[in-house]
């Protein structure tokens, strides 16, 4: 009988250490510290502002002694390189950057498949152009046809802005070289470096990327007097076609100058993440910007975009695949 009993008491401590086995990893693993890496943009930037307010709520979410933090580099094109290379854990890009980033096309030179999307629609942001009110020019058809010679600011070389500057002229049969021989040029500078340059006349016309009311384009407005210029709707049709692009309103009153809706690309941010975080950090990440929504949109007022009802849908985040915490976050909220 006291041998059977000892069987029997062997055969349990063994079930319970298996079970313990089992059990112990999952509770740990909750509750273990995580420390990640957010990529944003330059200091200033709009991106910056939001990353930094979003580490900080972030952070305090996630088990005791995690950190979250906020880094000034490296944009729409770098954000998926540097996940690809596994040198930060999550990034802020915009739909056809990461569709890009995915498939390995235009800036990116192999395809980047650990990327995952936790959501879309962060903000609106345009990529809007003007030249000096004085030009006679009231198209980019113009500039071609009659061979001006626009010296256009945009955004630092390897940046989206300068990418898409190229994009939109191509699409209207002029490059970099088409420019200079009319005596123009594409200059690229920093926003900083943007309103000095259109004041003593070394640019006089910019392609960029603008929110509502962005600071650069409102204090360049002011300072020198801007015709802004409305993308048609056939180049549309073939940045749409080709890259990707949505067509897009920024509406009159934006700017000083701006007297009526201008036609041109629009995009969201949505924020990446590489598909080996864990599906649980990633669920208490996307299920804290849902509650914090208006501290984060008084801290980054473009933030009010952000729908979370609709941030899974593929259009918003590039149509690559949902991360599996995020996905479940959506369905347990009925979203999705």
């Amino acid at each position: 009988m006291l041998k059977v009993t000892t069987k029997r008491g062997c055969l349990f401590l063994v079930i319970m250490f298996v079970f313990i086995l089992g059990v112990t990893p999952a509770i740990s693993s909750a509750q273990q510290s995580v420390h990640l890496k957010l990529a944003a943009h330059k200091i200033g930037s709009g991106w910056f502002v939001m990353a930094g307010i979003m580490a900080d709520t972030f952070q305090r979410a996630l088990p005791p002694g995690s950190t979250v933090d906020a880094l000034p580099y490296s944009g729409g094109i770098g954000n998926p390189k540097l996940l690809g290379m596994k040198k930060v854990d999550m990034g802020f890009a915009f739909p056809m950057t990461a569709n890009w980033a995915w498939n390995g096309v235009y800036r990116y030179d192999k395809k980047i498949r650990n990327i995952r999307a936790i959501a879309g629609g962060l903000d609106s942001y345009w990529f809007l152009g003007a030249v000096r009110a004085n030009k006679e020019i009231n198209s980019w058809r113009e500039v071609k046809a009659k061979k001006i010679g626009l010296r256009v600011g945009t955004q630092s070389k390897g940046s989206l802005s300068e990418f898409a500057t190229r994009q939109i002229l191509g699409e209207y049969g002029i490059t970099q070289k088409d420019l200079k021989s009319w005596g123009g040029d594409i200059l690229m500078k920093g926003f900083k470096e943007m309103v000095p340059a259109l004041k003593e006349g070394a640019i006089n016309a910019l392609l960029m990327m603008a929110t509502p009311f962005h600071p650069t384009w409102t204090e360049a407005a002011i300072a020198r007097p801007l015709k802004f210029l409305s993308i048609e709707e056939d180049i549309l049709v073939k940045l749409r076609d080709k890259y990707g692009y949505t067509r897009s309103i920024v509406p009159k009153g934006m700017f000083k100058g701006l007297d009526k809706d201008v036609t041109t690309i629009g995009f969201p941010t949505c924020l990446l993440v590489r598909e080996d975080i864990s599906a649980d950090v990633v669920y208490t990440i996307l299920k804290t910007m849902v509650q914090n929504k208006e501290k984060f949109q008084a801290a980054y007022k473009s933030f009010k975009a952000f729908d979370p009802k609709t941030a899974w849908e593929p259009e918003k985040i590039g149509g690559i695949p949902l991360h599996p915490g995020a996905d479940r976050f959506y369905k347990e909220m009925g979203w999705k």
